[in-house]
């Protein structure tokens, strides 16, 4: 074949994935490389150029496993990828430390509270103030990486890639809002930040899907002259290509952990704001310009592998027969329950003589479906509830999880995109090439 392919790139926590992709929205190449994560105990973290290396190489991959690739050009590029992580950079565009993992433990939420309270944190960045924003982990570094100090720059992981594709340094709205480096209501570095770590962020205003620049540089022949874009966060990436980046929709991603995104046209106030966080309810910029994000993460999908292999359902075709047999099970208030669910362990109380693996199962689900519910009906308190939903992850194939959803949710669609952070990503990189236009209020990309 010959003609002109989108690349889209997901740098995500266990893999980066890229995709090559006709304007059309056809997936015509792929490729996928381990995260490179140095484990060390509780800790991870990465080389950033380890990073910007592999998120190139499986870009060139996925273009070279195109038929015909010889006769391809690519038209642009869009990355995508997990937020908190980043990578400071010195006044020359150099790395000066190791880019902690979003779930790494390392971040000095202590010696931010010296300076600011959670709750003017949680108020002015749309987050609750733990080891996990940016700002904290940033302020580690700070404290135990003498070259950190250097820094005068920090950029998310999918801004890293592309200004090491050759792109320019931009802050991206969402990832931004997820760095407690930005003042959510201004979009504007927060001065509180900048106090304690420095004003690390670069140019503001720039929305997923806005150009970054062109590849160029020591990157494979095949990437240069590319149009560049950050897109955005993965999840929504991911809820933009699959319809539910629009106002009164709900997203809920069921992977390993349950992401529940609802997408908003008025952005909230302070009050609101504060009220959300308090609820472990983070708020956002979308990849939708000008819109919000409510976004909800629960143990849901964890919790479910951790029943799962412990009834002995270690493969997904045990996982259906479980879940098929759990839909005749009877549960009655004096059987098994949840009774606490944690990000180490969880309780099931009520196994008595009896007990079968599918009542276990049936139980686990319902009250996991019940503890993503009271983050829905919080939601739906501040906006409205939803009026459409849009379900994704591999847990939703399971015969029991599908019946929990459609009771909680209603009729809802079912979106079966294979690498949506990636493909969503590919479409990011059409709007900035100009091939592609962008989502209006109705949510719904051109490749629907």
């Amino acid at each position: 074949m010959s003609g002109e392919v989108l690349v889209g790139v997901d740098v995500g926590t266990t893999s980066i994935k890229a995709l090559a992709v006709s304007p059309e929205g056809r997936v015509l190449g792929a490729s996928t490389r381990p995260t490179p994560w140095r484990h060390r105990g509780p800790h991870s973290d990465i080389d950033p150029r380890a990073l910007a290396d592999a998120a190139i190489g499986v870009c060139a991959e996925a273009v070279e496993a195109v038929e015909g690739s010889g006769a391809v050009a690519v038209r642009a590029i869009g990355v995508t990828g997990i937020a908190e992580t980043g990578a400071l950079l010195d006044g020359s565009g150099q790395p000066v430390a190791p880019a902690l993992a979003w779930f790494d433990p390392r971040g000095l939420a202590g010696a931010i509270k010296e300076v600011v309270s959670p709750r003017d944190f949680q108020r002015a960045t749309g987050r609750r103030l733990n080891s996990k924003p940016s700002i904290a982990k940033i302020a580690w570094l700070q404290h135990n990486v003498p070259s950190a100090a250097s820094a005068v720059r920090h950029l998310c992981v999918a801004e890293w890639v592309v200004r090491s594709l050759g792109g320019e340094e931009v802050a991206e709205a969402s990832l931004s809002s997820r760095t407690g480096l930005m003042d959510l209501a201004s979009r504007a570095p927060w001065p509180v930040a900048a106090q304690i770590v420095g004003d690390l962020l670069p140019r503001q205003g720039v929305w997923a899907g806005d150009p970054a620049g062109s590849a160029s540089g020591d990157i494979p022949a095949v990437l240069r002259g590319a149009v560049l874009t950050v897109a955005g966060l993965d999840h929504q990436a991911a809820v933009l290509i699959s319809g539910a980046a629009r106002d009164g929709a709900l997203f809920d991603s069921m992977g390993t952990a349950e992401a529940l995104i609802r997408t908003i046209a008025e952005p909230l106030g302070p009050d609101q704001i504060e009220w959300l966080t308090d609820r472990d309810i983070d708020v956002d910029w979308s990849v939708l310009p000008d819109h919000q994000i409510m976004l909800a993460g629960r143990l849901t999908g964890l919790s479910l592998e951790r029943v799962a292999a412990m009834l002995g359902a270690t493969d997904r075709d045990a996982r259906r027969r479980l879940g098929d047999e759990a839909l005749l099970a009877v549960r009655d208030a004096d059987g098994p329950r949840l009774v606490d669910v944690g990000n180490d362990s969880l309780t099931i109380a009520g196994i008595t003589d009896g007990t079968s693996p599918a009542l276990v199962w049936r139980a686990a689900v319902e009250d996991l479906t019940a503890l993503a519910g009271v983050a829905l009906d919080q939601m739906a308190s501040i906006v409205e509830p939803h009026v459409a939903s849009v379900l994704a992850g591999g847990w939703t194939r399971n015969p029991m999880v599908a019946d929990a959803k459609r009771r909680q949710l209603g009729d809802y669609e079912s979106s079966d995109l294979q690498e949506p952070g990636a493909l969503g990503a590919a479409f990011l990189g059409g709007v900035a090439s100009g091939l592609l236009e962008r989502p209006g209020e109705d949510g719904v990309a051109a490749w629907r």
